[in-house]
């Protein structure tokens, strides 16, 4: 897998909960005011690094799923704010 340009691959921070019955809930990767961490950067990224924790515009995202794993990509400009 290859990030292209100045977009970034980010999934949820928290990826699933689970209820008090041991039911397994996975966070829709779409929408809301979640953080997300950072798994991969473009080679035109300059601030942002993977592993960090950030807020980004969650309606610019575009979902994706890879190896299972919900995610979204996202252009480096609609990420605005890095938790350090």
């Amino acid at each position: 897998m290859k990030v292209l340009h100045n977009n970034v691959l980010v999934t949820n921070a928290e990826v699933e909960e689970k209820t008090a019955g041991g039911i397994i809930l996975s966070g829709d990767i779409s929408t809301g005011n979640k953080p997300a961490i950072v798994i991969a950067v473009g080679e035109s990224v300059t601030n942002v690094l993977p592993k960090q924790k950030v807020y980004l515009d969650w309606p610019k995202a575009m979902a994706v799923e890879i190896d299972g794993l919900k995610c979204a990509v996202i252009d480096e400009i609609h990420i605005k704010l890095i938790i350090e």
